[in-house]
């Protein structure tokens, strides 16, 4: 005898939302498409002088900054206790942080 509670291939299972780090991770990455796409907006519309551009953009690269900080150290992480990995993961992500805020 069959059991009739077993899915089947063909059948669709039900539509669950849950957020893991991959999604919540896509859905930053939106977000910071959309503030560049704004700030970019906003320059051509303000001919270059806008205060709110400058903002827009600011924090577009700072998600962008931190997305690719994260998959990076997902990178390192992955590659085991190889200290010249580690080592350069922190020597570039000090570069960036600090350059970033003295360019702000």
């Amino acid at each position: 005898m069959e059991d009739n509670n077993k899915i089947t291939k063909n059948e669709k299972k039900p539509n669950k939302t849950h957020f893991n780090f991959n999604s919540v991770l896509s859905l930053v990455a939106y977000i910071g498409i959309g503030c560049i796409a704004i700030s970019l907006l906003l320059t051509l519309i303000f001919e270059r002088d806008s205060n709110l551009s400058n903002a827009f953009s600011a924090v577009g690269q700072v998600i962008a900054y931190i997305i690719c900080i994260i998959l990076a150290f997902s990178w390192v992480k992955s590659k085991g206790k190889s200290i010249p990995w580690i080592v350069c993961y922190v020597v570039f992500v000090v570069t960036i942080v600090v350059l970033f805020i003295l360019t702000i």
